[in-house]
C-alpha cells in the first residue's frame, strides 16, 4: 500500500486530501466458458469457471446488473435466450430456467444422457435443443411460457459438442467428433453426415462451434484450426481456411450476416466478410479475411457479435469489447471482478472488509505523519507526493464462509465492532475485537497485547433471513437488510454496552427487529443498488427496472416512503446522499448524472457531458460526497478517479471559450441567466488513472481510500498461454 497526497479541490479548508492506494485485493481468475445476448433487452449472460452466471446490460456502457451465484457441484456449458426468460445447462446433465427476480431456479428438469455440453432455442422461441455426453439430443417445448419435454433424437455415436436451429426450426445441425450432422426435427432422424476429418489428419477431428446462417449456409470450426463452409441444403463443402494455428473454440456471425468471427487456443479474433467476386463472368461469393483483434492473451471460449461490436471471453475471464469495423478500432476489457460493494470501511478502526467469492478478510491500513518519501522532496508543491508510512498494513482475520457457499453480501460496521455476510442461503452476524497493532507492544511486550477474536452471534430474530444487501449506519447502531426473496428492507437495532462475555454466557442476540418497509409498491425488480444516509433519515435504492425509491423518517419514528424520482432511460450505476442535505445523486450507464433535492423535489444539477475520455465504455461505479464541501462530487470507474465541481451554466461556457480560445473557428453556445434556472451543472477539476480499481472510500475526513484488484493475481494463476513464434524472434 502506498500513500499519495493530492490536490483535491480548492474549497475546503485544508484543501488536500490523503489517498491510501490499496492493491492487495488478490481476487482469483474466473475463466468464461460461454456467453448469450439477448438482442431485445440488450443483455449479455456470462458463465463463469465456478458455476455463476453474471448478466450485463450493455445497452449503454456495459454494467454488471446482477449475478447469478453458484450451483452446487455444476458447471455452465450452455446459455440460452427466449425473450426474456434465462436457461442454463451444465455437466450435472440439468437444464435450468432462472427467476432473474430471485436469482433462483424456476425449473429443473434432467435429460437423457447425463452431461449436456450445448443448448439452442429456435428463432421462433417455442423450442430448445440439448445436446449430451451420451450422444442424445433432448427437444423441450418452451413456449407459452412452459417448460415441458417434447422429444429425443435418434442416439449417435460420440458427444453431442455444439448444435444450431436453421432460420425455419424444421432442421438442426450439431457437430460432434469428426462429423457435422443435419437432423429433421419433425422426424428425430439425420437426414445428412459431413465428415471432418481428411488425410493429413487421420486422428478425428473434433468440431467445437458451429453457427447457421438465414439461407442454411453451415460454419463450423474445429481442432485443426479450420473454418468450413457448408451448404446445408446439399451437405456439401463450399470453401475452408485455416484461420488458426489450432483449434478454433469459438466461431460467431454479425447480425446482417456478412461478418464472421472466430477464435480458439491462439486468442488473436480473425474476421472474415462475405465478398462478391467475379471470375471467368461468373459472379460468386467467398469469405475473404478483413480484419483481426488481439484483445486477450489466453484461450477465447465465447465470441458474440452485437450492434458492430464483438464480445469475447476465455481463459483469463475478461470480458473483452472491440469493433467489427474498420471505421473505427477500439478494444476495452472488464475484469472479472465480483459485484459492488466488495469492500466496506470501518473509519473508528481503519479497518478495510474485502470480500471475495467465498472467503472474507479484514486488514488494519497504516499510517503516515506526513513526511515525504526520499526521491520525492524535489516535486513541485502541485505534484501529488508520495509519503512515507509510519506503519504498515496488517492482516487481521481471513475465514471462510461456511461450506464455501457463494457470498453475495457483507459489511463491517463503521466501529468495527460487527460483521455482518450473508449467502443465499443463511446470513450471520459476527462481534468482532481487533487485535492490537503489532508496533504496539509497549513495555509489557506481549502482555499488553490483545488478540483479534471473531465470535459468532446465535439465535439471531426470525426476520434476520438472507439478504441482497445488508449495511450498518453510520453510528452503527442499526443494521438495515435487504430482504432476498421479498425485497422488503428489514431494520433492526444493534444493542448497546454488549461486551464478549454477554455474547458468551447469553442467549439473548445484540440486535433487536425494529420495523421492515415493504417495497413492492414503488420497487418491482430486484434492488441493485442501496444507501443510507449519514444521518440515518433516508434510504434510497435503484432497481434493475431503472427505478429509484427513496423513503424518509416519519415524526421522527417510521420509515415512509418518500418519493420515487423520475425513471430514466439508461441503468442507474451509482447512487449516494449527501451528508449534510437531503439530496440523493444519480449516475447512470450513459454517462448522464443527477443530484435531485429531496425537499424541494426538484433538480438541482444535471449535466450531460462525459467527464472523462473513456466513460462511454466504462461506467461510473462509485459516487462519494465531500463532507467538507457539497459542491464537489468525488467518482470513479474502472480505471479512473475524478474530481467534479458544480458550477452555474455562465461560469461552465466561460471555461470552455477560454480552453477553445486558440481554435479558429468555435460553436456558438446557448447561456441561460443565472436567475432563470436553479439547475446547476459539472466540471472536472482533476482526474487521476488507475489499473483496476474497484472501490473508494473516506477514510477520515482528509483521507481517502482506493481498492484497486492486483492485476499479478490475476495473471500468475493462469495456464501458459499457446506459444506462437513472432516476426523475427527465436
Amino acid at each position: 500500500m502506498k500513500m499519495r497526497r493530492v490536490s483535491q479541490c480548492e474549497n475546503p479548508p485544508k484543501g488536500r486530501t490523503h489517498i491510501h492506494n490499496v492493491r492487495f485485493y488478490n481476487l482469483q481468475p474466473r475463466s468464461i466458458h460461454c456467453m448469450a445476448y439477448n438482442t431485445i433487452w440488450k443483455k449479455l449472460a456470462v458463465s463463469r469457471n465456478d458455476g455463476s452466471i453474471e448478466i450485463w446490460d450493455v445497452r449503454h456502457a456495459p454494467c454488471l446488473e446482477r449475478t447469478i451465484p453458484k450451483s452446487p457441484q455444476n458447471s455452465v456449458e450452455g446459455l440460452a435466450w427466449s425473450a426474456e426468460r434465462l436457461f442454463s445447462a451444465g455437466l450435472n446433465g440439468e437444464l435450468v430456467e432462472w427467476n432473474l427476480q430471485t436469482l433462483q431456479p424456476r425449473f429443473k428438469q434432467h435429460v437423457t444422457g447425463n452431461a449436456i455440453w450445448c443448448i439452442d432455442v429456435n428463432r421462433e422461441g417455442n423450442e430448445m435443443a440439448i445436446g449430451t455426453e451420451e450422444g442424445y439430443i433432448n427437444i423441450f417445448n418452451i413456449e407459452d411460457n412452459q417448460f415441458q419435454y417434447k422429444t429425443l433424437f435418434d442416439k449417435q455415436e460420440g458427444r453431442v459438442l455444439c448444435c444450431r436451429f436453421d432460420a425455419t426450426g424444421n432442421f438442426l445441425v450439431t457437430g460432434s467428433m469428426g462429423a457435422i450432422r443435419i437432423w429433421d426435427t419433425r422426424t428425430g432422424h439425420a437426414i445428412h453426415k459431413m465428415t471432418v476429418t481428411s488425410m493429413q489428419y487421420p486422428q478425428d477431428t473434433i468440431v467445437w462451434s458451429i453457427q447457421v446462417l438465414q439461407d442454411f449456409t453451415i460454419i463450423s470450426g474445429d481442432s485443426r484450426g479450420h473454418v468450413s463452409i457448408w451448404d446445408g441444403k446439399t451437405a456439401s463443402q463450399l470453401e475452408t481456411h485455416q484461420a488458426l494455428k489450432a483449434d478454433v473454440l469459438a466461431v460467431a456471425v454479425n447480425e446482417e450476416e456478412d461478418k464472421l468471427f472466430c477464435a480458439g487456443i491462439e486468442p488473436t479474433i480473425r474476421i472474415y466478410a462475405k465478398t462478391q467476386i467475379k471470375r471467368d463472368d461468373m459472379m460468386y461469393y467467398r469469405w475473404v479475411k478483413f480484419l483481426q483483434r488481439r484483445v486477450h492473451d489466453h484461450d477465447v471460449k465465447a465470441l458474440v457479435c452485437a450492434q458492430d461490436n464483438i464480445y469475447s471471453g476465455g481463459v483469463d475471464g475478461y470480458l473483452g469489447i472491440s469493433s467489427a469495423t474498420k471505421t473505427r478500432s477500439t478494444i476495452h476489457k472488464y475484469g472479472p471482478f465480483l459485484q459492488q460493494p466488495c469492500v466496506t470501511i470501518s473509519p473508528a478502526e481503519r479497518l478495510v472488509l474485502l470480500s471475495y467469492a467465498h472467503s472474507l478478510e479484514i486488514w488494519r491500513m497504516g499510517s503516515t505523519n506526513g513526511s515525504v518519501e526520499l526521491g520525492h522532496q524535489e516535486q513541485s508543491k502541485t505534484e501529488p507526493k508520495l509519503l512515507s508510512l509510519l506503519t504498515i498494513p496488517e492482516k487481521l482475520l481471513e475465514f471462510k464462509s461456511r461450506n464455501e457457499e457463494r457470498i453475495v453480501c457483507s459489511t463491517l460496521s463503521p466501529n468495527g465492532r460487527w460483521l455482518c455476510y450473508s449467502t443465499h442461503s443463511e446470513i450471520r452476524l459476527f462481534h468482532f475485537v481487533p487485535g492490537t497493532p503489532s508496533d504496539e507492544g509497549g513495555e509489557g511486550g506481549d502482555e499488553n497485547k490483545r488478540e483479534t477474536k471473531l465470535i459468532r452471534v446465535k439465535d439471531l430474530p426470525e426476520q434476520m433471513e438472507p439478504a441482497s444487501h445488508v449495511q450498518f449506519t453510520a453510528d452503527s447502531m442499526r443494521l438495515i437488510v435487504v430482504n432476498r426473496k421479498s425485497k422488503h428492507i428489514m431494520i433492526f437495532a444493534m444493542l448497546e454496552n454488549v461486551n464478549e462475555r454477554d455474547l458468551n454466557i447469553s442467549t439473548t442476540p445484540p440486535l433487536d427487529f425494529v420495523e421492515f418497509i415493504d417495497t413492492s409498491k414503488h420497487i418491482k425488480d430486484s434492488i441493485k443498488l442501496f444507501t443510507v444516509s449519514v444521518c440515518g433519515s433516508y434510504i434510497a435504492a435503484a432497481s434493475t427496472d431503472r427505478s429509484i425509491a427513496v423513503w424518509s423518517v416519519y415524526k421522527g419514528k417510521h420509515f415512509k416512503h418518500l418519493l420515487n424520482l423520475p425513471r430514466y432511460t439508461a441503468a442507474t450505476t451509482a447512487l449516494s446522499i449527501h451528508a449534510e442535505q437531503p439530496r440523493v445523486v444519480a449516475a447512470f450507464a450513459d454517462g448522464k448524472i443527477f443530484e435531485y433535492d429531496l425537499e424541494e423535489m426538484c433538480f438541482t444539477c444535471s449535466d450531460v457531458d462525459r467527464f472523462v475520455a473513456n466513460s462511454e465504455y466504462y461506467c461510473i461505479e462509485n459516487i462519494l460526497l465531500d463532507p467538507r464541501n457539497p459542491n464537489i462530487f468525488v467518482m470513479q470507474n474502472d480505471s479512473k478517479l475524478f474530481v467534479l465541481e458544480k458550477c452555474k451554466a455562465r461560469e461552465k461556457i466561460e471555461d470552455a471559450v477560454v480552453e477553445n480560445s486558440k481554435k479558429k473557428s468555435l460553436k456558438k453556445m446557448k447561456t441561460h441567466d443565472d436567475d432563470e434556472t436553479k439547475v446547476y451543472s459539472l466540471r472536472l477539476k482533476m482526474e487521476k488513472t488507475y489499473e483496476n480499481l474497484l472501490y473508494l472510500g473516506w477514510l477520515s475526513s482528509d483521507e481517502l481510500i482506493t481498492v484497486s484488484a492486483n492485476p499479478t493475481s490475476l495473471i500468475e494463476r493462469l495456464p501458459s498461454p499457446f506459444k506462437e513464434k513472432l516476426f523475427r524472434t527465436m
